[in-house]
């Protein structure tokens, strides 16, 4: 996992603030701008906020929620999807255990007190971004993770026919299968499953003429 690697520049980025708290929302425009991030201030009560959150991406946008808006009260249920898919900032006034866990429940990895001080303003953005990227990093790996246990299989239905087909111990098969995916520029568990599905195709194929004679005889 690629943890090594903080981000520390927001140049390129852009902010997305939601919030009725003009004072919150003045104080962070200054500062992202500051920073050299774009900035797009979103309504409540309109449609651009769902509209940004379709076309936001996890490198580039960062999200800022007042959780005062209590926009998803069942944010378990009802949040958008989106939200989980970009680094999120909480705009935290009334520090109620319900307004915490909705905003925890809307992705938010990093929090403002309100009234917002531009100098937090950084250290949120440092910790919502490194955050998420560190959490994106753990959920791909978890996918190949799964990805490989999936296919275990069919990497040891391999291992056994080349076994048998060579005379070799596990090791040594292991070794020629490893170094045919390579050459074939595949995982070693995707050349696999090749492997075990063309030798299937060729016993159901030779096993036709068979099935064939006996229903002619």
């Amino acid at each position: 996992m690629r943890w090594n690697r903080y981000i520390q520049n927001f140049r390129h980025r852009r902010a997305l603030v939601l919030s009725n708290d003009s004072r919150a929302s003045d104080t962070i425009a200054a500062m992202v701008t500051r920073l050299g991030m774009a900035l797009e201030q979103l309504s409540p009560a309109g449609d651009d906020f769902r509209t940004a959150l379709e076309n936001a991406e996890g490198q580039r946008d960062v999200m800022f929620i007042d959780g005062d808006l209590n926009l998803f009260p069942e944010a378990g249920h009802n949040a958008p999807a989106e939200l989980q898919h970009i680094p999120v900032i909480g705009l935290v006034g009334i520090e109620a255990p319900s307004r915490l866990r909705t905003l925890m429940q809307l992705g938010a990895t990093a929090f403002l007190s309100k009234p917002v001080q531009s100098g937090s303003i950084f250290s949120a953005l440092y910790l919502a971004i490194n955050t998420f990227e560190q959490k994106a990093d753990l959920r791909s790996s978890i996918q190949e993770l799964e990805y490989r246990r999936r296919y275990r299989r069919h990497v040891i239905k391999a291992v056994t026919m080349v076994m048998k087909s060579h005379s070799l111990d596990d090791e040594g098969a292991f070794a020629i299968l490893r170094k045919e995916s390579m050459r074939a520029r595949l995982s070693l568990e995707a050349y696999c499953e090749g492997v075990v599905q063309r030798s299937t195709t060729q016993t159901i194929d030779d096993k036709e003429p068979d099935e064939k004679q006996a229903v002619a005889d």
